[in-house]
């Protein structure tokens, strides 16, 4: 297999994992997809523009998407998390939300995220305009004339076609498994407290700075809403060791939430952030050394670092998926089990 080879076989996985979450949200309607986790909307959104540049229909099913359940995302943690990653998230998330704002989306809700964008990619540093979609062999598209180009991303130096959305997405399905986040935003507001009763309702229990961390909140706000919501007592607290940690009961919270759900059944929360920053990670690795003339021992071994912390993040949450290959393994061997690992962790397999 060669490395070419290899590269278009982990991407059509990661392409084929994105549009499985993007299904359970509702992208294509009513989905039979039953995940083991709870799917994290703002995470997702950042990793798939990236990788949606390699498949326009998912790109652009995405933004009409948007059109319609927008309001559910918390754009603090969008705003978090497009400031952990490299200059080119901004990049992309600002077209996309400036394309939203142009065809009548939220104003309020939207502006200051579109300017946070535009102050990590200031003019006089940006990068020259490009394609914005690519061939999955990685070369772009043909360039159209400025007059046919959308003027929203060209305002983030993307080319494009102009976007006309013809069909207005679906509303995501609200439940008690892999959109519990849309649940509780649906009954608890956007923000914060949602995604605090999240991990309570996932984790046996935690400090104010676990959840603080996990979230990417400030410990502080997290622990002055846990003690606000302690007072109803259904929030609770109690010492353990030389922290105060908080918990809440299993039983009434997903009775409440979901009747038939089982304490077997319960999703599992991820570090979301985390894993598609590890996945953008492997693959800008990959592409990057079938460009690079290095040995073929130098390619490995940065593959062989990029699958490890993939695979650390997933052990994280909980998820068995074994071991990465072993480094020192020939290097066609590494690729094919390369590619076997990342398809028990991802189930995308198009085989």
């Amino acid at each position: 297999m060669s490395l070419i080879e290899y590269r278009e076989q982990l991407l059509d996985r990661l392409l084929t994992f994105t549009w499985r979450q993007w299904s359970a949200l509702g992208l294509l309607g009513d989905s039979a997809v039953e995940e083991e986790w709870v799917i994290d909307p703002e995470s997702l959104l950042v990793f798939s523009l990236e990788i949606g540049r390699y498949e326009p229909r998912l790109f652009d099913e995405i933004l009409a998407w948007l059109q319609v359940n927008g309001q559910w995302l918390d754009t603090p943690r969008l705003r978090n998390i497009i400031k952990s990653r490299e200059d080119g998230a901004a990049r992309l998330t600002g077209g996309v939300l400036q394309y939203l704002l142009d065809n009548g989306g939220a104003k309020r809700k939207w502006h200051n995220l579109i300017n946070f964008c535009a102050k990590l990619n200031p003019k006089n540093s940006a990068k020259p305009e490009e394609v914005l979609f690519k061939e999955k062999t990685g070369r772009p598209h043909p360039t159209v004339s400025k007059e046919k180009a959308d003027p929203s991303f060209l305002k983030f130096g993307f080319n494009r076609p102009v976007l006309k959305i013809q069909k207005p997405g679906n509303e995501s399905p609200v439940n008690a498994k892999t959109n519990l986040r849309f649940l509780l935003r649906s009954l608890f507001g956007v923000g914060g407290k949602s995604e605090i009763i999240l991990y309570l309702m996932t984790h046996e229990g935690a400090s104010p700075r676990e959840i603080a961390n996990a979230a990417g909140f400030f410990w502080q706000g997290v622990h002055q809403t846990l003690l606000d919501m302690s007072k109803s007592g259904l929030v609770l607290s109690r010492r353990k060791g030389k922290k105060v940690e908080f918990w809440l009961s299993y039983k009434k919270w997903w009775e409440f939430v979901s009747s038939a759900l089982s304490d077997e059944a319960r999703p599992k929360w991820l570090n979301w952030s985390a894993i598609f920053a590890a996945l953008s990670n492997l693959w800008q690795t990959l592409d990057g050394v079938v460009k690079d003339d290095v040995s073929e021992y130098m390619k490995s071994s940065r593959l062989q670092d990029s699958l490890e912390l993939v695979s650390t993040e997933f052990s994280r949450a909980g998820f068995d998926v074994g071991n990465s290959p072993p480094p020192g393994l020939p290097y066609d061997l590494h690729q094919k089990m390369s590619l076997a690992f990342l398809e028990k962790i991802l189930g995308a397999s198009n085989e």
